[in-house]
C-alpha cells in the first residue's frame, strides 16, 4: 500500500477518535492565474467541492481536506469580439493539511497556514476553440496556502484563501532551455459547513 495513503488513514483515524473532532461539506469558488503565460489577471473562475476534518487543540486547530478543484488561465475577451481567445483548464483532487490559529484581536478572523498536495485528474488548453495544448503538465502539484476564517453562523464558516505552486507545473527553473516555468495561483471562496458543533 502507498505510504502517503496509509499516513493520510492514520491522521484521520487519530482526528475521528478525539473528542474535539468535526467534520463537513465544502463549497466554493475559484480564481485562478498561470505564471508566463503572457496573461495577467485571476480571469479563471471554477469550482471547489469537497470535504474536511478538524481538531481542535488548546492553542491551536489542525484540519485536513479532500478537494475537487478547478485551476487555470482565461483571456479575458471583450463583449463585441466573436472569439473564444485562450482557455488552460486544469482539474486536481487536493488534499491540504493546515494549522489554524484564533484570533481574537481583528474581528475574530482566524489565521491558516498549510501545505497542498495535488494530484492531475486532467486538462485541456485551447485558442478559440481549437486545441493547442502544450507541454504535459506534472502530475503532482505541491503548494503552499495562506488563509482566512471568519464564523458566520454556529456552524457555517466563510473562508478565503491564496494559495501558489511551490515548484512548476510545467516547464523547469532553469530557463536556459527556453521554457519558462509555470505556476498556479489561486485565490479561493469557499463555505466549511460542520456536520457537528466547532468546539
Amino acid at each position: 500500500m502507498n505510504k502517503n495513503l496509509i499516513v493520510l488513514l492514520f491522521i484521520v483515524h487519530s482526528f475521528s477518535y478525539s473528542q474535539n473532532f468535526s467534520a463537513g461539506p465544502i463549497v466554493g469558488i475559484n480564481t485562478s492565474q498561470v505564471s508566463n503565460d503572457n496573461l495577467s489577471g485571476f480571469n479563471k473562475i471554477g469550482l471547489k467541492l469537497g470535504g474536511f476534518v478538524h481538531q481542535t487543540f488548546e492553542n491551536f486547530d489542525l484540519q485536513m481536506e479532500l478537494q475537487y478543484i478547478n485551476k487555470g488561465s482565461r483571456e479575458n475577451i471583450g463583449r463585441n469580439t466573436y472569439s473564444e481567445g485562450y482557455r488552460f483548464n486544469v482539474n486536481y483532487i487536493e488534499i491540504p493539511l493546515l494549522i489554524q490559529k484564533s484570533n481574537s484581536y481583528i474581528y475574530d478572523i482566524d489565521i491558516e497556514l498549510g501545505l497542498i498536495f495535488g494530484y492531475l485528474l486532467n486538462w485541456t488548453e485551447t485558442i478559440n476553440g481549437i486545441d493547442e495544448a502544450g507541454d504535459d503538465i506534472n502530475s503532482i502539484e505541491y503548494s503552499f496556502l495562506i488563509g482566512f476564517t471568519k464564523q458566520i453562523t454556529q456552524q457555517l464558516y466563510l473562508n478565503t484563501r491564496l494559495s501558489n505552486s511551490l515548484f512548476p507545473v510545467r516547464g523547469t527553473f532553469n530557463k536556459l532551455d527556453g521554457e519558462d516555468p509555470q505556476y498556479n495561483t489561486c485565490i479561493s471562496f469557499s463555505l466549511y459547513y460542520f456536520l457537528n458543533k466547532r468546539n
